[in-house]
């Protein structure tokens, strides 16, 4: 029976991460070609891009793709094994014209669907891996993080358990970027047992996340292709600025947004696991401050700009 259940939470949770997904791009499959544009400085025409709004955008949606930890400190033995899907509401600043330029009507909302399975190898010693899923696009990561359990099993005394942890992310399915997360993290727990098959461990923690995100080759002027004459069936239509007798024609127009350092976001949060049985319910949240890290790009100073970002997760799962 469990067996069978465990085949049937899988299939369900990878079935509700693919069913928003159509062959048309999502409403987050992002476009990053409104981040550059083409610029005309005296005679010659330059690309002029937005690394600030570049830094931001990656942040709040490097904080979306890391995994959440929706665990306690206390590690699952060496015959132990979870599996779990999470689904979690993240906030984001919609407003802000790095999301509307980008996205097509991004929401201050944002779902999202984290799929984990755990492993105890040792007493103390756990890994994870699983996957994450943006609704509404292609945006797939995949995950993983490791935990040790230092100090645990105190469960019949006022005593709390403390783990340290640290996972990783890898973005895949967006056509414009390059993303990676990497956050170490400390939590506390203490478990409270009831009866003999219902137990409940809320916890607390914190998470330094590190993103590290640049973008692939980009076009400012994606109308025209300034290396195939073919592609261009109107050769005036490559002319910038449009119109101008004096115009430049086919003026250079890639682009990329260069690595400007790494971007670091503190995830102080906060959570609540119920086991009855095999069966596993977490309830987590988490609030992460604005980003206000700085990098350097080309000589240039580029700051975060990221807002305030709440996410909210709800867990079921087994737990042997």
């Amino acid at each position: 029976m469990h067996r069978r259940f465990v085949h049937l939470l899988a299939f369900t949770a990878v079935g509700l991460a693919l069913w928003p997904s159509t062959a048309e791009a999502g409403k987050y499959d992002l476009d990053l070609t409104p981040l550059g544009s083409l610029e005309q400085q005296g005679s010659n025409t330059v690309i002029v891009q937005d690394n600030a709004a570049f830094r931001s955008l990656s942040s709040e949606l490097g904080t979306i793709i890391a995994p959440q930890p929706m665990d306690t400190a206390d590690s699952l033995g060496l015959s132990g094994f979870a599996l779990s899907a999470d689904v979690t509401i993240n906030t984001i600043s919609a407003s802000q014209n790095y999301w509307r330029n980008t996205s097509d009507g991004a929401d201050t909302a944002v779902p999202s669907m984290q799929i984990m399975g755990r492993k105890g190898l040792w007493p103390g010693l756990e890994v994870g891996a699983g996957a994450t899923h943006v609704f509404d696009s292609r945006m797939w990561a995949l995950t993983g993080y490791g935990k040790i359990a230092f100090h645990e099993g105190f469960h019949h005394l006022p005593i709390p358990s403390i783990a340290i942890r640290g996972s990783f992310s890898r973005l895949l399915g967006a056509k414009d970027l390059n993303m990676t997360t990497a956050a170490p993290a400390v939590t506390i727990s203490h478990l409270f047992g009831l009866g003999k098959t219902f137990s409940l461990t809320p916890y607390v923690g914190y998470e330094a996340l590190i993103i590290i995100s640049r973008s692939q080759v980009l076009n400012a002027n994606p109308s025209c292709d300034e290396f195939d004459d073919a592609y261009n069936e109107d050769p005036a239509a490559c002319d910038f600025p449009a119109g101008d007798p004096n115009a430049t024609h086919k003026p250079a127009s890639e682009f990329v947004f260069q690595n400007g350092g790494s971007i670091v976001r503190h995830r102080p949060h906060l959570g609540l696991r119920m086991i009855f049985s095999v069966i596993r319910v977490g309830v987590e949240a988490m609030f992460v401050p604005g980003g206000k890290s700085e990098g350097s790009v080309d000589g240039e100073t580029v700051v975060d700009g990221s807002g305030l970002q709440q996410q909210y997760t709800v867990s079921v799962g087994l737990d042997f």
